[in-house]
């Protein structure tokens, strides 16, 4: 199953290159205005991918970065990558303030920029996906050593109790205050 990215472009000669281009690679909804986009959002699950142009006819893209932080699932947000014809560096870290993934020029270089993010974001999950992993691994060490501690100390008790029958047990300073146990065995 192909993953979805939705395409917010209004102009029809960049979305017919990004359809041709991605088609074959992304299951694409194209958007022509960033309301569509917004109504979408509302109405269904998010994408994982989404590349948006930065002015959507009077509409900026930033518009539907805020809306998608209303509706978007925290633990798997989509990755939105803007697609601009504007140069400005300025305009380009505002995206990044709303939760860009990437900001991609259009350009002579637009296919390879492309290519990079969306190589980036691969890697970026399965790296993600590694720690996730790591961290179960982390826990079922945590919880084998935690039970072979609670072994030992039951083992222990048992040993202490048979050696000494006839004292309690919680007479005895556990802390090593200073105190002899009760019935120490003779060595």
């Amino acid at each position: 199953m192909k993953p979805t990215l939705w395409l917010v472009e209004d102009d029809p000669v960049w979305a017919e290159l990004v359809q041709t281009r991605y088609g074959e690679k992304f299951a694409i909804q194209h958007f022509d205005s960033v309301e569509a986009a917004i109504e979408a959002a509302k109405k269904g699950p998010l994408p994982h991918y989404i590349l948006l142009d930065y002015h959507v006819g009077a509409t900026p893209g930033t518009a539907l970065l805020k809306a998608l932080r209303k509706h978007e699932n925290p633990d798997n947000p989509p990755y939105v990558i803007f697609l601009s014809g504007q140069e400005d560096v300025q305009t380009a870290a505002d995206t990044f303030a709303y939760g860009a993934y990437d900001y991609v020029v259009k350009g002579e270089q637009v296919w390879e920029r492309l290519k990079i993010a969306f190589r980036n974001i691969a890697k970026q999950e399965k790296l993600a996906k590694e720690v996730f992993e790591l961290r179960i691994r982390i826990r079922r060490w945590q919880l084998l050593v935690g039970a072979v501690i609670l072994l030992a100390l039951v083992i222990w008790l048992a040993v202490y109790v048979q050696l000494c029958p006839d004292v309690r047990v919680w007479k005895w300073d556990p802390l090593g205050l200073g105190q002899k146990p009760p019935c120490a065995p003779s060595l």
